[in-house]
């Protein structure tokens, strides 16, 4: 036995290595571009960021449909790579992740300025994230600039959403089929494909729900622990802290729809500590995988960038006083961008419909029990916020999309009381 568990232990430890070095070699190889290759099309993207409209579609009523072009900016002005100085290597640049900011930090004008003048170099480091999405973004801007580069990702993600759509019908029912879709919608998801700073962590969803299901499919649930620990990595690598737990309480759900599906009935106690078992393995590679972050650029850079990392999470945790908050603040917060009237609507139209299929078609109550699972899921998001209060209060207006987790868990678990047979395609 305990050889058994020091084996498993070993694999988890030699999966964390591989993926510090490979992100590592990504980085590298990602900022060997020259940036002569992709500088046109960048300044093109500049020119087109600026002329867009930035307001939201629907304004005042509804709020979820923001996008976030200053941090596009910041990603563009990060991709030029033009380091702090024209000797500085390839390795530095690749994990001191610096872009020029102008006085007033405006990105707009920190990207126009040194776009023009050749003799300015960056001024601001941002090591403290991975930045992994300039591996997709980099070698993209030798092909497009931002508008082609939009385009390009809207169909790719919204194919990886038909892709994972057609999953979860295939394998759980048209009931939890149209409740993913309708979850992705309510928090503004028809915006997420052409945002770089959104669609990182949607993607990265999408294809683990589609992973999930084909190990289902191919009966090797013995992969599931080390999927949950490479997303949570992957998660880490990509994100520049938006909605990441989404990479974890989505996969989750998915899986119990699946594993319900499967086995009808479950242990629920086992059940749980199997969510728990997953979910410990996603946080300590997200949580591993930021710490290797700093260690690297530390040893890199030869300065102390753990203490300045530390300090930045101190902040997203727990505010300060120019920005002070509350806990229970920041949940109240995210949840206002959730109250409108269409969603409102919605709601008392699917309780109503629930109700009708409960009266007709109700599970014994021994047979609800499964629904206890995706509430505790449910819960996930405000879990975050109350820990992550500081960021979670600041930027509300996108952190507010990982309660498409609770949106999703609690329509996965109403269609728990309600017997699916009938629904499903091969009822």
């Amino acid at each position: 036995m305990k050889k058994k568990l020091i084996m498993e232990v070993t694999k988890y430890i030699s999966i964390f290595i591989v993926m510090a070095i490979f992100f590592s070699l990504c980085m590298i190889i990602s900022y060997s571009i020259p940036n002569t290759m992709i500088r046109e099309h960048i300044k093109e993207s500049k020119d087109y960021i600026l002329a867009m409209d930035n307001e939201p579609i629907f304004k005042e009523y509804i709020k979820v449909d923001k996008l976030d072009s200053y941090t596009d900016l910041l990603i563009i002005n990060t991709a030029l790579n033009k380091g702090k100085s024209d000797d500085e290597s390839i390795i530095i640049r690749a994990f001191e992740n610096s872009r020029y900011s102008e006085e007033k930090g405006n990105q707009y004008l920190s990207l126009e300025d040194v776009l023009k003048d050749d003799s300015i170099y960056n001024n601001q480091e941002y090591s403290r994230y991975w930045h992994g999405i300039q591996t997709i973004i980099r070698p993209l801007l030798l092909i497009f600039n931002y508008e082609e580069l939009r385009f390009f990702l809207l169909i790719i993600t919204n194919v990886l959403l038909i892709i994972a759509t057609i999953y979860i019908y295939r394998n759980s029912s048209i009931f939890y089929a149209i409740s993913f879709i309708l979850s992705m919608l309510l928090i503004g998801f028809f915006i997420v494909p052409i945002s770089l700073q959104y669609i990182g962590i949607f993607a990265i969803m999408l294809i683990s729900v589609i992973l999930i299901n084909i190990i289902y499919q191919k009966k090797m649930e013995k992969l599931l622990p080390y999927l949950f620990f490479i997303v949570g990595g992957i998660t880490t690598f990509m994100d520049l802290l938006t909605v990441p737990a989404i990479t974890l309480g989505i996969p989750l759900i998915v899986m119990l729809l699946l594993k319900t599906k499967k086995q009808y009935n479950l242990n629920t106690l086992k059940t749980i500590l199997e969510v728990i078992e997953y979910s410990v393995l996603w946080c300590i590679t997200y949580v591993g995988i930021f710490i290797s972050k700093w260690v690297i650029a530390s040893i890199v850079l030869k300065k102390d960038a753990i203490t300045v990392a530390i300090n930045s999470i101190l902040y997203r945790v727990n505010g300060s006083e120019e920005y002070p908050i509350t806990r229970f603040g920041a949940i109240c917060e995210n949840f206002k961008f959730l109250q409108n009237k269409v969603l409102l609507f919605l709601i008392i139209i699917g309780i109503i419909v629930w109700i009708i299929a409960l009266i007709k078609n109700r599970k014994k109550l021994k047979d609800m029990k499964n629904s206890i699972i995706y509430i505790i899921i449910a819960l996930y998001p405000y879990v975050w916020y109350f820990v992550f209060a500081g960021h979670s209060t600041i930027h509300a207006w996108f952190t507010f999309r990982l309660q498409l987790i609770t949106i999703f868990a609690l329509l996965c678990a109403m269609g728990e009381c309600v017997n699916m047979k009938g629904m499903s395609k091969d009822g």
